[in-house]
């Protein structure tokens, strides 16, 4: 499985995620984001309506990236 990110917004709250699962050529989009003033708990996962399903493995992954850098 291939997971990027692929943008983030000026204030760092939000991370969006492009992940490609081995042998699927349909691309996934999500992402994660929390409000300026919140905390990590307050935190969303948005899935992009046109990627179908993404892997659970590969939004696992993300939290914990965003954890660090949201």
């Amino acid at each position: 499985m291939e997971i990027a990110t692929v943008g983030t917004d000026g204030d760092d709250r939000a991370i969006e995620f492009l992940v490609r699962p081995e042998g699927f050529v349909e691309e996934g989009r999500f992402a994660i984001s929390r409000e300026h003033d919140q905390g990590w708990e307050a935190a969303r996962l948005t899935i992009d309506p046109g990627s179908g399903s993404v892997p659970l493995a590969a939004v696992e992954w993300a939290v914990e990236f965003a954890r660090e850098y949201l």
